[in-house]
């Protein structure tokens, strides 16, 4: 044979021990099953083993495995059992009649299970469990017994018993399904087994508990065939149950199953090798009672042990998602708490506390948590969270956390209200944010908008410079000449002391009004925090026009007023809103200084808005030049050759700090309007 056709046999041969491996695997299994069933079940000719092995294992095989693969299992399944029958001396009918019933079972059983369970997973839920015990446990055995109730009628059996058959049949094959059955689908599809074993704590307490079990089982059942002991069977019985509840509950279905298996492996040992603890007659007889009381111990433990896994799961899954949304919240700079108002219980995250500068390990409690607020902030955040509480309503507030002698955080807290089914009010949940950047970063723009808006006022003001300078001139000049007419008078020898009067008169005047313009200028000119103070408006327009009335002369516009006598007070920073209206007017008296003597004619208005005041200064000049009246508060946007762009953009900034609007737009005719509005001062 030349290499070449060796290169192509080997991998065929791999590719076919690959193939036939599992089905041989499934097939000495089903031998040695059957092997041990009948060494350790039967009784005599007349009565087969307790529950059937093989059986369980030819449906852990079809289920594990594609189906158009069974026929492969069942035809390796097929000389084992014959071999195995044979070994005990069953007749061929009713060997064939049971190998039938088996591969009837097991595959009712994969079919179901595939198809209302999966592949995987049988037991993590009570629902799953309860579903394959439903199949597996009463369906199923139910309906393969039918076939199998045969194979001892084709024996020696009479048909009268048919009824009987069939319940023997039935039990055996439900007690594997209850108690092999669990054990093997999980061994062969949960477990990683591996050739180093890593011992811990948890294999200890298994092997303990499997120890414990067997030797209370073994005295327990041996006590109970005394006969001092036969009042006391029933406890004898089930005093393995505390050992199986601790294993369920330790160990969930694993543990549950495995328990279970324990158990009926001992009593089915005791049974059929001893004195029986069921001992109401035949040796069938008492076969059957046990494997009743198999039944009925194992389905509600197997069950039990699924509630248990499904509990812990829903556990894990629920600590898992905490710990993702922890996570996620503090990725977001949240803090996330909830407050139970019945039990008064306070659940908070481990980020929250450590923007309260709390120990991540102390368990967080409200008091905690709201003594760190700022003293200068802790009765209005107290009032604003106890008032959400007692309205149910949701919050959002502000406040200063001290969390150092020198660490003070800005946090904002929000919270919303629960609701139970009947609209009863349980619990407030939230989440706290530290804004302390974001407070920073605006008490820094406040600044520099502050820092913008004072050399802008002082660049007006050099503009008005030369108008100023008339301004001072003018009383000034005129204290000079009342002072010097003044000492003329006092020359005389007999002085006219009420025109001395009248001269001083006018000195103090002229004083009164240089004073004005200078405090004006001072106060245009200070730089400082922001003052908010009940303004009228009113009176600040005519100061106004007053501290611009040279440059309204100079320039020979016309100035008409229409002041609202029931004008409410505004409530703001005097300077600031006198900022905007010498703006505004020096926008409008550069937008008719070109215009015609009968168009440079500037208006001012004030009205009441429904709960603002109004302020509408309106000119006959150009107008806008552009529809778009919002590109006008653009930073830098200009359409003068020496502006920067600013005073508009600072002035609608200064009415929006002001809780107001800012707005332009062209006349219906000629020229354009701007106006102004803001709050009222709530009488």
């Amino acid at each position: 044979m030349s290499s070449l056709t060796l290169d192509h046999t080997r991998p065929a041969l791999a590719q076919f021990g690959q193939f036939i491996r599992m089905p041989a695997l499934v097939a000495v299994a089903y031998f040695i099953g059957a092997e041990a069933a009948f060494f350790v079940g039967t009784l005599s000719d007349k009565i087969f083993a307790p529950f059937w092995p093989p059986n369980i294992i030819l449906f852990c095989a079809l289920l594990l495995t594609p189906t158009r693969n069974w026929w492969i299992y069942v035809a390796a399944a097929l000389p084992a059992h014959v071999a195995a029958e044979l070994g005990v001396g069953m007749a061929t009918p009713q060997l064939l009649v049971a190998f039938v019933t088996n591969c009837l079972v097991a595959a009712i059983n994969a079919i179901a299970v595939k198809k209302f369970l999966g592949q995987d997973r049988w037991f993590t839920t009570l629902r799953r469990a309860a579903i394959y015990i439903l199949i597996t446990t009463i369906i199923s055995p139910a309906i393969s017994a039918l076939g199998g109730a045969f194979v001892q009628v084709v024996g020696d059996g009479n048909i009268g018993q048919y009824g009987l058959y069939w319940a023997r049949w039935y039990a055996s094959n439900a007690l594997g399904s209850l108690t092999l059955g669990p054990v093997a689908l999980i061994c062969l599809t949960e477990i990683r087994w591996s050739a180093s074993v890593a011992f811990s704590y948890r294999y200890l307490e298994a092997i303990g508990v499997a120890l414990a079990l067997f030797i209370i089982c073994s005295i327990a059942f041996n006590l109970g065939t005394t006969a001092s002991a036969v009042a006391y069977l029933p406890t004898l019985l089930y005093l393995p149950l505390p050992l199986i509840l601790w294993a369920a509950v330790r160990f969930g279905v694993t543990g549950a199953s495995s328990a279970v298996l324990l158990v009926s492996l001992v009593l089915i040992w005791r049974t059929l090798n001893g004195p029986s603890l069921f001992n109401i007659g035949s040796a069938e007889d008492n076969v059957f009672a046990l494997q009743i009381f198999l039944i009925g111990l194992a389905t509600p433990i197997l069950l039990l042990g699924a509630a248990i896994e499904d509990t812990r799961r829903a556990g894990q899954a629920t600590r898992e998602s905490e710990e993702r949304m922890a996570f996620a919240a503090a990725s977001s700079n949240l803090g996330l708490w909830r407050l139970e108002l019945a039990t008064n219980y306070f659940w908070a995250t481990r980020h929250c506390l450590e923007m309260f500068g709390l120990p991540a390990t102390e368990t967080p409690t409200r008091k905690a948590l709201l003594d760190r607020i700022h003293p200068a902030d802790s009765p209005f955040a107290w009032r604003a969270i106890n008032r959400a509480i007692e309205d149910g309503t949701s919050v959002e507030v502000e406040f200063r956390v001290r969390r150092g002698n020198d660490d003070i955080r800005w946090i904002a807290a929000r919270a919303r209200p629960e609701y139970d089914d009947e609209n009863t009010l349980v619990a407030m949940t939230g989440a706290f944010t530290d804004v302390t950047q974001r407070k920073d970063a605006e008490a820094e723009a406040s600044l520099q908008r502050q820092e913008i808006a004072h050399l802008m006022r002082v660049s007006m003001l050099g503009e008005l410079s030369g108008s100023l300078a008339h301004e001072l001139t003018q009383p000034l000049t005129a204290i000079l000449s009342n002072a010097q007419a003044g000492k003329i008078v006092l020359a005389h020898r007999n002085p006219d002391l009420t025109e001395i009067s009248e001269v001083l008169d006018d000195i103090i005047t002229e004083d009164s009004r240089a004073g004005e313009v200078i405090h004006r200028l001072r106060g245009l000119l200070k730089k400082g925090e922001s003052k908010y103070e009940a303004v009228d408006l009113n009176d600040l327009i005519n100061a106004t026009l007053r501290l611009l009335h040279g440059e309204i002369v100079n320039r020979r516009i016309t100035i008409n007023t229409d002041l609202a006598h029931d004008l409410r007070l505004a409530l703001g920073d005097a300077v600031q809103l006198q900022q905007i209206l010498i703006n505004l007017l020096m926008n409008a008296m550069d937008a008719v200084e070109e215009m015609s003597p009968s168009r440079r004619v500037i208006t001012i208005s004030t009205n009441m808005t429904d709960e603002d005041v109004e302020v509408r200064i309106s000119d006959l000049g150009v107008g806008l030049p552009t529809a778009d009246s919002q590109h006008e508060f653009r930073p830098f946007c200009t359409t003068k050759k020496r502006g920067l762009g600013l005073g508009l953009s600072i002035c609608s900034t200064i009415v929006k700090t002001h809780g107001g609007a800012l707005s332009l737009q062209n006349n219906t005719i000629e020229g354009a309007t701007a106006s102004f509005r803001l709050p009222s001062q709530r009488i």
